[in-house]
């Protein structure tokens, strides 16, 4: 019997690796030049997310991994791929927050959602420390509330080298719970060192969808997209900002984010109704009503309405005329101290032009 040559890469370490990312299949295969050395790195860092392997098993996605980077930075751009490959399958089906998050035995996840900088993997590593880990880059939710774990490797910054990628296990990270997980609280991240304790406050509707639009991946592409969120915050009871001083204060209260007081906020749709004769709305791809503002979506940017831009964002999509518009405005407002309610009209729709709500029919 003729010996395998030593440096023939191994039939089971050349198997595709598939992992769970947000709920999609995501099948890893690699290139015949990698060496057994970096095949296995990458197996180890992913070993959180790992799916039993079926060659039946149609992926969502597939990801080919080449010897095309040095091994750290083939990882660091490897976790990126698989990331954005996740997002893209699960694009229109799920809100997806960047954020970290954490649950407890019962399911129940806290969602930390903040922009890149914010400290997130640095806080994952002390929440996971303590309760069941979910994810440091992405927290996945069904409008129903239901939660796709995404336990991929950290990415853990180093000066002048790429992240490194650090599997929960080896970072000391808890296993998710066995309880099925689900959305029990959104929480809006602000550290500063110079705040003595955590704190919690709660954060209005407009506010808090202003500042988590940004913070989702495909938004746009779900059906009634800021219904759908402001469906998701009012069933779990409003959203709350945290600001701690350091990553090791939050763990403790974790429980207490859980259990926040739930607010309900009054909201409606305050949808375009039909085609206006002087203006095109249809920039605009949904909108909400929250008590005295409108929260419009507009070319995938939020505007948050305050003042007289709501009651006339309300007679636009109404089909009302500019001396109706007018009329609403001093109905709800009364007549200025100084000057024309007209004038006053025209300006703040030239703002809503210039801000890309709407614009002129020619």
């Amino acid at each position: 019997m003729t010996a395998p040559e030593e440096d023939a890469p191994s039939a089971d370490r050349r198997t595709p690796l598939d992992v769970s990312a947000l709920g999609a299949r995501i099948r890893l295969t690699f290139a015949d030049d990698l060496d057994d050395t970096t095949v296995e790195a990458i197996r180890a860092s992913w070993e959180g997310a790992e799916l039993p392997y079926e060659e039946t098993a149609e992926p969502d996605d597939q990801v080919r991994v080449d010897a095309d980077l040095e091994p750290e930075a083939l990882a660091e751009s490897l976790t990126v791929r698989v990331t954005l490959a996740a997002l893209e399958q699960r694009s229109g089906d799920l809100l997806m927050f960047h954020a970290c998050g954490v649950a407890d035995p019962a399911g129940r996840v806290a969602a930390f959602v903040g922009p890149s900088g914010r400290g997130k993997t640095t806080l994952s590593r002390a929440l996971g420390a303590q309760h069941g880990y979910i994810s440091d880059e992405t927290i996945a939710v069904e409008p129903g509330l239901a939660v796709h774990p995404y336990r991929k490797p950290l990415s853990v910054v180093r000066t002048g080298r790429p992240k490194q990628q650090v599997s929960p296990d080896s970072a000391g990270l808890k296993p998710a719970p066995e309880a099925p997980p689900w959305l029990a609280a959104l929480v809006l991240i602000s550290r500063d060192a110079e705040h003595p304790a955590p704190s919690i406050e709660q954060v209005a509707f407009p506010e808090a969808i202003a500042e988590l639009a940004p913070q989702m991946s495909y938004l746009a592409e779900l059906p009634r997209p800021l219904q759908t969120l402001a469906a998701v915050c009012d069933r779990i009871g409003g959203v709350v900002r945290l600001t701690y001083p350091d990553a090791s204060t939050v763990p403790p209260i974790v429980p207490e984010l859980l259990d926040h007081a739930r607010v309900h906020e009054d909201w409606e749709p305050a949808t375009v109704h039909g085609d206006h004769p002087e203006f095109d709305l249809s920039p605009v791809s949904d909108a909400i009503r929250c008590d005295d503002r409108v929260v419009v979506l507009a070319h995938r940017w939020v505007h948050v309405l305050d003042g007289i831009a709501p009651v006339i964002w309300d007679a636009l999509r109404e089909g009302r005329g500019l001396e109706q518009i007018v009329d609403d405005v001093v109905a709800a407002f009364g007549r200025p101290a100084s000057g024309d309610p007209r004038e006053l009209v025209v300006a703040a729709i030239d703002q809503l032009v210039e801000s890309g709500i709407m614009t002129r029919k020619s």
